[in-house]
């Protein structure tokens, strides 16, 4: 977990950098659109959205996970009561 942070902070930190040392202005064209804006502007929107579409894509996996987790946990409670009922009996007839 914590190489992972470390990772993101420093490609965060590498953008930024970046982004402080290109500070151009560009006139970017998309179709029937046009933009000017800085370098250090478009490489913080692209990063963005690679961050949000990495987000996106892994979603599913970690709703998955966590429905599989919540259904475990369900489990083990539910084996947990069994064992106290069990024991609560085997007391019972030992007496």
């Amino acid at each position: 977990m914590y190489l992972s942070l470390i990772i993101t902070f420093l490609l965060l930190m590498g953008i930024i950098v970046a982004g402080i040392q290109n500070s151009i202005s560009l006139n970017l064209k998309f179709f029937t659109w046009e933009f000017q804006l800085s370098l250090a502007a478009l490489m913080f929107y692209s990063a963005l959205i690679g961050a949000a579409i990495v987000a996106v894509l892994t979603m599913p996996k970690l709703v998955t996970r966590y429905l599989k987790m919540r259904g475990l946990k369900k489990e083990i409670d539910e084996l947990k009561r069994k064992t106290f009922e069990l024991e609560k009996k085997q007391e019972e007839k030992s007496y």
